[in-house]
């Protein structure tokens, strides 16, 4: 590999073959840390099970309100109006419980807010 020097005689970094992108590599395209992304995918794991769990809970509330309404025997109305009761009662407080989602948007806001404040020329 030949390297060709500038005036001054020190190597120029578009002189050398293959590494010229590496040398002037920014920040912004550095890979994040380690532990920033382990953090981020247990916290998108949390929000993924907790809206399947909502999901869950939705589709099976709305499945007994069906059954509720076409059920005759006063015994299985009062067990299937309990299930539902439970079913808004478990979505109240995921919902309430839902401060991941929060979570996650501040940790993605804070993943790419020092990016998007260089690309957009705005000082640091």
């Amino acid at each position: 590999m030949a390297v060709l020097a500038g005036r001054d005689g020190t190597p120029r970094v578009s002189d050398l073959e293959g590494r010229g992108e590496t040398i002037r590599m920014s920040q912004l395209t550095a890979p994040p840390r380690a532990s920033e992304t382990a953090q981020l995918e247990k916290l998108c794991v949390s929000v993924r099970g907790k809206l399947q769990f909502m999901d869950y809970l939705v589709r099976a509330a709305v499945a007994d309100v069906d059954r509720f309404k076409e059920e005759t025997d006063a015994g299985t109305r009062v067990f299937l109006r309990q299930l539902i009761e439970m079913h808004a009662s478990n979505l109240t407080v995921e919902c309430e419980n839902m401060r991941l989602v929060g979570e996650l948007c501040s940790s993605l806001d804070a993943t790419v807010s020092p990016a998007t404040s260089l690309t957009n020329g705005d000082a640091a």
